[in-house]
């Protein structure tokens, strides 16, 4: 039955507009969630990223994401790379990113500082036809029984012709407070095994919001409080995620709620090490949404190397941002 649930999720995936990986520690994942993060590292940054979704299935929802990004002066900004791929079910469905991204770095004031990117992605789907279950393959009593009558491709496998995919970002910081808008998938490129024309990737939009509150009144504080909020919308789906982190010294650790207007989805926890150039976290996602019945939380773990540059601080025109790294 676990497996039958598995092949009908990603046969709805197939069917109608799907809705992009996500993660929960999306601020260790900074390109996936908003292009306008390259170069937000003032060094090489080098993001590698795992997410298990409901692990209790025999065959879950897998997602793994490799990044780099790197501030330089000679260019105004940063730049970055990420390579994301993603398995839903046995195999059946997989998606395969490779994305490049510039972002222009500008002190508007002292205290305030803006960055705007673009990104341009390839992707590709595969799906291995000869593992989905078909309406017409089921007995209502004896289960999956007969041969689908379904016309398909003669070895089973189907690879979807790579599309161009573009994005946007925006982020504006001080060094308490930050905001971001991405804007994903703007050219709503055409994803479909059928030649479908109505079938598209919709585009999502993402906003971020939050703050990082020194809890020492002293000159270099070493314990924070970071409340912050992530809205997303994609078509008709849209999904808030509310939180904050507590980080003192190396560690930090975080609780966050995820809902949809009328769906609570998880609770989810985090821990996490900062020692340098290493951070390392994990987290892990209660479900409380009729999900729940079929695949039970979700695993996510995030390595985020930094290493340091040469570049004499008083020539740079980057500045620090101030953001939780999970």
């Amino acid at each position: 039955m676990k497996r039958l649930f598995v092949i009908i999720l990603v046969f709805l995936s197939v069917s109608v507009d799907a809705q992009d990986p996500e993660f929960t520690q999306f601020y260790a994942n900074p390109l996936y969630l908003n292009p306008a993060f390259a170069g937000t590292a003032k060094g090489a940054r080098f993001s590698m990223n795992y997410r298990n979704q409901w692990a209790s299935l025999d065959n879950s929802f897998v997602t793994y994401a490799v990044s780099y990004d790197q501030h330089f002066d000679a260019i105004g900004g940063g730049i970055g790379a990420q390579v994301l791929y993603d398995v839903a079910g046995d195999g059946q469905l997989s998606t395969t990113m490779g994305s490049l991204v510039y972002s222009y770095h500008l002190n508007l004031t002292p205290k305030f500082t803006i960055k705007a990117a673009l990104q341009t992605s390839v992707q590709q789907k595969h799906i291995d036809f000869s593992q989905l279950i078909f309406p017409d393959m089921i007995h209502a009593r004896q289960g999956v029984i007969y041969e689908t009558g379904e016309t398909l491709p003669s070895n089973g496998d189907y690879f979807m012709d790579p599309f161009l995919d573009f994005s946007a970002g925006f982020l504006g910081f001080t060094k308490k407070f930050y905001a971001g808008l991405a804007f994903n998938h703007i050219n709503e490129p055409k994803q479909t095994f059928l030649d479908d024309q109505t079938s598209i990737l919709p585009m999502k939009i993402t906003t971020h919001v939050g703050m990082q509150i020194p809890l020492d009144q002293t000159r270099n504080p070493k314990r924070f409080f970071s409340p912050n909020v992530l809205v997303q919308k994609q078509a008709n789906f849209i999904q808030f995620n509310l939180g904050a982190y507590y980080i003192k010294d190396y560690w930090i650790a975080g609780i966050y709620w995820r809902q949809t207007p009328t769906n609570p989805d998880a609770a989810m926890v985090l821990i996490g090490l900062k020692r340098d150039p290493f951070k390392i976290g994990y987290s892990y996602d209660i479900t409380f949404s009729d999900v729940r019945f079929g695949g039970q939380g979700s695993h996510e773990l995030s390595i985020i190397i930094e290493l340091p540059t040469k570049t004499p601080m008083q020539t740079t025109k980057w500045r620090k941002l101030t953001c939780p790294d999970f």
